[in-house]
């Protein structure tokens, strides 16, 4: 079994990039990756021992949904058609890009028309800046599943492990295999993929650590305020946008109901907050403190893939509170961009 994975999207999109960024070096040529106009035409096939990537031609501007849905459907439809069963399509990724941060109405019709099969990818999820992660995330999940939307960068190599997790599921699902053969799939994807995933844990792990450091840096700045209360808004969406981007650095979506437990492992830490707002010399020290440990508690959440109850992310945040408060933050230096 050597399943087949489909690429679509918008032209400029980041589609051959992320294909590139999920095979071996040398698999996808430099030379097939254009920032600057189309660079793929019709359908090009990239194998490799775990899968075989087919990169779609991208949407271009003026065409219509109809169109390109059908330039799209026919092909699947002649691989279905056709007597090699090896070039079934089991996946389809379909990508919109996060440098955009919206959603136009084309995509949101095409999203509608998914059929289980097809994975919405946000690419370039490293260019999306506060204020844009929330509004797009929004509109995303009004029109299809948490679990069904990935955030990767192809760049900082962030949600690439989330990415072929999901794929290879669906891709066993695809059709009743033999015992055997999908032992045999598992075992060569896992072989592909097992150098690889070890360095985007370490890149995602230092990521994660940073931005983490850079929020909670950030709190102890937004806690400098002279006036009582008027730090607390700012603070949490400082929190929030932590836990978005966090989310996005492991690949997640993240709605509403992750973040508001997740906010809230710190035993409501508005409140918390909010009363650090009438003691002057503990302002700088807690803010930074909360909103470090909720980062921590965030970080463990997502790398645990979303599994951790509110029990243990609890524990999880008061261990990095206690940690936190050994931090002289006023020291710390707070770029004004995330890293």
């Amino acid at each position: 079994m050597i399943p087949t994975i489909m690429v679509c999207g918008k032209t400029g999109v980041g589609k051959t990039s992320l294909v590139q960024a999920v095979t071996h070096a040398g698999t996808v040529p430099d030379e097939a990756i254009s920032h600057s106009e189309p660079a793929t035409e019709d359908f090009v096939v990239y194998e490799t021992e775990a899968a075989q990537f087919v990169d779609c031609e991208g949407m271009e501007p003026g065409q219509t949904v109809d169109e390109y849905s059908s330039f799209i459907m026919d092909e699947i439809i002649r691989r279905l058609d056709g007597d090699d069963a090896s070039k079934v399509v089991h996946c389809i990724w379909y990508c919109i890009s996060g440098a955009v941060a919206r959603v136009q109405s084309s995509d949101a019709r095409l999203i509608r028309q998914f059929s289980d099969r097809v994975l919405l990818v946000v690419t370039k999820s490293d260019c999306m800046r506060k204020g844009q992660v929330e509004e797009m995330m929004n509109v995303l999940l009004d029109l299809i599943p948490a679990e069904r939307v990935v955030l990767v960068s192809s760049l900082e190599k962030s949600g690439l492990a989330q990415l072929l997790d999901k794929s290879m599921e669906l891709c066993a699902d695809a059709e009743d295999y033999a015992e055997g053969e999908l032992a045999s799939f598992r075992a060569r994807w896992d072989s592909y993929y097992a150098r690889m995933r070890r360095n985007w844990q370490d890149r995602t792990n230092e990521q994660a650590d940073s931005l983490i450091n850079w929020a909670a840096g950030r709190a102890a700045a937004i806690a400098i305020m002279p006036l009582q209360l008027a730090d607390v808004a700012p603070l949490m969406a400082n929190e929030l946008y932590m836990i978005y981007k966090l989310g996005a650095v492991y690949g997640y979506a993240v709605d509403k109901t992750v973040l508001t437990m997740l906010a809230g492992v710190a035993g409501g830490s508005i409140v918390g907050k909010t009363a650090a707002s009438f003691l002057p010399f503990l302002k700088v020290p807690i803010a930074a403190a909360v909103t470090y440990g909720v980062g921590k508690a965030a970080k463990a959440y997502f790398e645990s893939g979303m599994t951790l109850d509110v029990k243990e992310l609890k524990q999880r945040f008061l261990a990095a509170e206690r940690e936190a408060k050994q931090t002289n933050w006023n020291e710390k230096k707070v770029e004004e961009d995330e890293p």
